[in-house]
């Protein structure tokens, strides 16, 4: 071709090169103008095993992995069957919206926890319409260089793969440990309660309410010391409360071979504040009052009272009962009241099985050193590390005086296990069993 043939000839190179400067580095990017579609299961990935990091973990070990997913009619992706009834059901984003997807089981029902989304159960492979894809968008290498300019002491310093976007489903059956930087959003929801007693059901009068909060059966010294007749006593008394929630929470996991997330933002004894704004007195006898409150009332029925009586009842059970129960959550999370308001919630990564990718900064990288590659929010370790921006969704969402009374009962919370997240997707076609 002549030159003025191809002056009016227009092309696009599939590969390009830029370079920018960024934190003493420079980055040169090799991209590529193309789409990359994976459908892929990996049994196990094992990467940065040994070596720097020590010998005796890996730096990303995650067991059977898939990027994409098989899905129904509707393209929303299916969840396998769950491993037990309190699990709840996969979510998919669809246009925005949380929906899913739950393949039935024999011996586990699919009824949902949280009612705000669609349940559409899959039974076997009859639903199991078409596959969709993990996409690479302008799929590229990052390689991070020091002293670019310098060709006795140049060296390449890290390798990053990424895309201008990535986006769709990842899934794990274990994330066993994770390098690098995952984040996510974390939803608190304590369910108000009507006529909950406020000791345990043994020692209360009332064995018709709803819940118990497991208070003092001896209730609250009005005077400090304790004085005759001046007590107010838990063991007659129920009560009300709305339902307080904390949503958009943070989710962070920063760092080299990490096991658990931590939740911020919590700020639990406000939590526990807020739900005394609305409590009440739900039904109550004569025997929760100090004698020079009630003087000599016999009524059984607490609606009978003044309200002046019931004034100064509720203003000695309120913080009596709030400072109960941060006391135990303190006590369940292995902390004290005064660390309430700072207190990051651990949650193991093994329970996370389902990731929604939606990112331009989405990156697989091996470096020698802390690098902060373009894009990322922060450095990510030496050895290999994955970067995950906005991956998955905590939902906790339960009665006030369950969630009070298993934080206090057991270990689960302060050990990583707060709540399950939703089974790994399917992927699977034909022989194939662990995806």
């Amino acid at each position: 071709m002549s030159d003025d043939e191809l002056s009016e000839v227009q092309g696009q190179a599939l590969y390009s090169l830029n370079r920018q400067e960024q934190g003493g580095l420079s980055f040169y990017t090799l991209s590529m103008e193309a789409d990359i579609g994976l459908n892929a299961n990996i049994r196990s990935l094992q990467v940065g095993c040994g070596g720097v990091n020590g010998p005796d973990k890996c730096d990303i070990d995650i067991q059977n992995f898939s990027l994409g997913c098989v899905a129904n009619s509707a393209g929303i992706c299916i969840t396998l069957p769950k491993s037990n009834a309190s699990q709840p059901n996969g979510q998919y984003i669809n246009n925005g919206q949380y929906i899913t997807s739950q393949e039935a089981s024999a011996n586990i029902p699919t009824s949902l926890l949280n009612n705000t989304l669609t349940n559409s159960p899959a039974v076997g492979d009859t639903n199991q319409n078409q596959l969709l894809d993990f996409v690479i968008k302008n799929p590229f290498f990052q390689f991070a260089i020091k002293n670019a300019d310098s060709p006795s002491t140049r060296e390449v310093v890290g390798v990053r793969l990424g895309g201008a976007n990535v986006s769709g489903p990842m899934s794990f059956g274990a994330l066993n440990t994770f390098s690098g930087y995952l984040t996510g959003i974390a939803n608190l929801t304590m369910q108000g309660e009507t006529n909950v007693g406020m000791t345990e059901k043994s020692n209360s009068y009332w064995q018709n309410a709803s819940a118990y909060m497991g208070l003092n059966p001896q209730g609250v010294d009005v005077l400090g010391p304790p004085v005759a007749g001046a007590r107010t006593n838990f063991t007659h008394l129920t009560i009300n409360y709305g339902t307080v929630s904390r949503n958009g929470l943070n989710v962070l996991v920063n760092g080299n071979r990490v096991t658990q997330a931590k939740i911020q933002g919590l700020n639990l004894s406000s939590v526990v504040d807020d739900i005394g704004t609305n409590l009440s007195l739900n039904q109550g006898t004569a025997g929760i009052c100090a004698f020079f409150i009630c003087g000599g009332i016999d009524s059984m029925n607490i609606s009978g009272w003044s309200q002046g009586i019931k004034d100064a009842i509720l203003g000695i059970v309120k913080p009596a009962a709030l400072n109960y129960v941060k006391q135990q959550l303190a006590s369940g999370l292995g902390t004290n009241t005064s660390q309430l308001s700072t207190y990051q919630l651990p949650f193991n990564l093994s329970n996370v099985h389902q990731l929604y990718v939606n990112s331009n900064a989405f990156g697989l990288a091996i470096s020698k050193q802390n690098i902060q590659y373009p894009g990322y929010a922060a450095a990510v370790n030496a050895g290999w590390s994955m970067y995950i921006p906005n991956g998955f969704t905590l939902n906790i969402n339960e009665k006030t005086s369950s969630l009070v009374s298993n934080i206090a009962s057991n270990s689960f919370a302060r050990d990583g296990n707060i709540t399950q997240l939703a089974a790994p997707y399917r992927n699977c076609y034909g022989g194939l069993t662990f995806c």
